[in-house]
C-alpha cells in the first residue's frame, strides 16, 4: 500500500499528468506513470522533478526512461513535423495499481466502442503537497495579475464543482469555474484574493528549480482596479462614493449624472454594481432594500403626490416593477 506522502503525491499526479495504464491484452495488468516535456516554460530541464517521482516511489521498482529505453531518459514523440522531447516515469505492474485503477477510471460507451475515462473519486482529500504536485503538472500562473488556472478540462462539470468544493473545505482557498475553449469544458480559476495564500501553501514543497516560475510572488503588478486607471475614465473613487451618497439622499439618477457631468447610463451601472463593485460588497452596496410596510405606504403617498413610478423606484432604490406591483395591490392608478 501507499504511505501517506505517496498517497498525497499520487492524488496530485492523478489530478494532473499522472495516469494508470492498463494492458487489456495481458490480464489487465496496470502500472502508474507520468509524462512531462523535457523543458519547462522558461527552458529549465525537468529531469529533477521526474527523478524525485522515481525516488518517492522507488519501492515499486520505478524508472525514468525514454521510449527506446535509453539511459538519457528522453522520449521523442513525433507529431506532424514537430518532435517533442519528454521524460516518462513508470512503475512496475502491480496488484496495487489494479485496485487504484478501479477507483480512478470507468468504461464509457461512445458510439460503438468503449472509452476508458479518468474520473475523480469522491473520497479524496487535498493537502498542500497534493495541491503542489497538481499545480506543477497542470497549473498555469499569471504572476503579473496574480491568478492561477488549474487545467481540469478533462473532467466533467460535476467533478470540477466537486474539486472546487474540496479546495475550499480542505485548503480554505476560494476558486471558481472558468470556461474552457470547448463546450462543457471548465478550468478552475483562483484570483488575486487567494493567489498569495495558494503560493505560500505550496512553496515549502517546491524542490525543483524547473518549477520556480510557478510560485512567482514578486512580479505582481499592484495596479489600481480597472475603472479609475482607464484612459477614458472620468471618475475617481471619491466620485463613486458621492454617487451612492446622493442616491441615499433621494437624488434621481439623471440629477446625479448632470451634477457629475456623466451619462445617466453610467450612474445606473454603478448603482447596480456592474462597475466599481470593489468599493463595497454586493451585500453592502448593491443589494436592494427589503420592502417594508413603511416603504409600501411611502410608495402610495408618493404616487398620490403625482410622482412617477420610475422616480419612486430610484428614490427608494427598488425596481420599478416592485413599485407597480405595490400600487396594483393598493388599487392605485398605475399608469404614468
Amino acid at each position: 500500500m501507499l504511505n501517506d506522502k505517496q498517497e498525497q503525491i499520487f492524488v496530485g499526479s492523478m489530478l494532473g499528468d499522472g495516469c494508470i495504464s492498463k494492458n487489456f491484452s495481458n490480464e489487465g495488468l496496470c502500472r502508474f506513470e507520468k509524462g512531462q516535456s523535457k523543458k519547462d516554460f522558461v527552458g529549465e530541464d525537468k529531469l529533477s522533478y521526474m527523478n524525485w517521482m522515481k525516488q518517492e516511489f522507488d519501492e515499486f521498482s520505478t524508472s525514468v526512461i525514454e521510449s527506446s529505453i535509453k539511459s538519457s531518459g528522453i522520449v521523442k514523440e513525433i507529431s506532424g513535423d514537430k518532435t517533442y522531447d519528454r521524460y516518462n516515469f513508470y512503475t512496475k505492474s502491480l496488484k496495487l495499481w489494479e485496485i487504484l485503477e478501479a477507483e480512478w477510471y470507468v468504461l464509457r460507451t461512445d458510439h460503438k466502442w468503449y472509452k476508458r475515462t479518468k474520473i475523480v473519486p469522491r473520497d479524496i482529500k487535498l493537502t498542500p503537497l497534493t495541491l503542489c504536485v497538481w499545480h506543477m503538472d497542470d497549473g498555469s500562473v499569471n504572476p503579473k495579475d496574480a491568478n492561477i488556472e488549474l487545467n481540469t478540462q478533462g473532467f466533467s462539470v460535476e467533478e470540477v464543482d466537486f474539486l472546487i468544493e474540496r479546495i475550499n473545505k480542505d485548503l480554505s482557498i476560494k476558486s471558481h469555474k472558468k470556461k474552457g475553449r470547448k463546450k462543457s469544458q471548465y478550468k478552475i480559476y483562483i484570483g488575486r484574493d487567494h493567489y498569495f495564500d495558494f503560493m505560500e501553501m505550496i512553496k515549502p514543497h517546491i524542490e525543483w528549480d524547473c518549477f520556480k516560475y510557478k510560485v512567482d510572488t514578486e512580479t505582481y503588478d499592484k495596479k489600481p482596479h480597472q475603472g479609475e486607471t482607464h484612459s477614458l475614465s472620468k471618475l475617481t473613487k471619491k466620485n463613486i462614493k458621492q454617487i451612492f451618497k446622493l442616491r441615499d439622499k433621494g437624488w434621481l439618477q439623471k440629477k446625479i449624472a448632470n451634477n457629475l457631468g456623466i451619462s445617466q447610463a453610467n450612474v445606473s451601472v454603478i448603482l447596480s454594481g456592474d462597475r466599481w463593485s470593489h468599493l463595497g460588497t454586493k451585500r453592502d452596496v448593491i443589494r436592494k432594500p427589503r420592502l417594508t410596510k413603511e416603504m409600501k405606504s411611502q410608495i402610495v403617498l408618493l404616487k398620490e403626490d403625482g410622482v412617477f413610478q420610475k422616480a419612486i423606484a430610484e428614490r427608494l432604490n427598488i425596481n420599478q416593477s416592485t413599485v407597480s406591483r405595490v400600487l396594483k395591490e393598493n388599487h392605485c392608478h398605475v399608469l404614468n
